[in-house]
């Protein structure tokens, strides 16, 4: 490929890129907890992430707990009920529909010249389908400037034939993500009795990478007992 020259100047993978470096050392997922302080706390940082960066800035190496957003790069999300060569496969096809349906997109542009270059990372959740977030390189032929360029696109996919577009831009500087205005998370659990009501009060302002504000959670106690069934 005529970009691989180019790429090799260039990180494929750098802090923004919203993609695990060491995804094979991570630590399987964790269930839920909202008695655990950890949880709401890798929660909070998920949730400004997600909403700052429109779901494609996500630091997953921070992250141990199951959230509705996960990596698809991931080999520890399905491992403990597949075998390596299943898990494999089903990386393998989640990847080319998203490529597929990519480069469907590319040629439907009229008098586009947008030329995929390569991946850099990738997340998903269920929906009616499967919504994908995906940030690539490609690079733009009929610029004066055809250097590769980072790339996102939010695609839902359902079926075979049902491809929506929902998001295509060039990604957005650290700048202005971080400038991006984003309200505290709603109460956790609150239509859950039998759990714990976690309420959010923003306590300061963010600095750093992101902005990400300070904010302290409060539990109310559940309303009820929760049921326990016996065979």
């Amino acid at each position: 490929m005529a970009g691989d020259s180019v790429l090799t100047k260039k990180p494929r993978l750098d802090k923004s890129s919203g993609e695990s470096s060491s995804a094979s050392t991570r630590r399987e997922l964790r269930k839920y907890d909202p008695y655990d302080d950890d949880y709401i706390r890798q929660y909070l940082l998920y949730y400004y992430q997600f909403h700052k960066s429109e779901g494609f800035v996500i630091d997953w190496d921070k992250l141990d707990y199951r959230f509705e957003t996960r990596p698809i790069m991931d080999p520890y999300r399905v491992a403990a009920y597949m075998s390596s060569l299943i898990l494999l496969i089903y990386n393998v096809c989640l990847y080319s529909l998203f490529l597929l349906c990519l480069l469907t997109y590319f040629l439907c542009i009229q008098g586009s010249r947008i030329e995929f270059v390569d991946h850099v990372s990738a997340s998903y959740r269920w929906c009616a389908g499967v919504l994908y977030w995906v940030t690539f390189w490609a690079k733009d032929l009929a610029s004066s400037n055809p250097e590769p360029r980072l790339y996102q696109t939010n695609v839902r996919l359902c079926g075979p034939t049902f491809c929506e577009m929902l998001i295509f831009r060039l990604k957005p500087t650290d700048e202005e993500i971080a400038a991006v205005q984003v309200d505290p998370p709603p109460p956790l659990f609150d239509h859950n009795p039998e759990l714990p009501t976690i309420l959010f009060t923003v306590t300061g302002p963010g600095s750093g990478y992101m902005s990400i504000p300070e904010v302290s959670f409060t539990r109310i106690p559940a309303e009820v007992e929760p049921t326990v069934w016996s065979p």
